[in-house]
């Protein structure tokens, strides 16, 4: 059984966790070229297609879930 400090403990981890990799990734996506970035800008056209299919396959999904009951665990 966790105790109360070590769950605070575990909390305060993973948030310094978070924040290091949030303040670490931001600091990587600047300091990108905009060389590196030309690649990206010239396939979002396709990104945006294919991610309008993937909003519609979890939009789908959601509908399944409020319209049938418990479709994946039966009873």
């Amino acid at each position: 059984m966790v105790g109360t400090a070590q769950a605070v403990s575990a909390f305060a981890t993973a948030a310094i966790v978070f924040v290091v990799l949030l303040i670490a990734g931001s600091v990587v996506v600047s300091s990108l070229t905009t060389d590196a970035l030309r690649p990206v800008r010239m396939s979002g056209h396709v990104v945006k297609r294919w991610s309008g299919y993937v909003l519609m396959a979890v939009g789908s999904w959601f509908l399944l879930l409020a319209v049938l009951p418990n479709p994946i665990l039966g009873s």
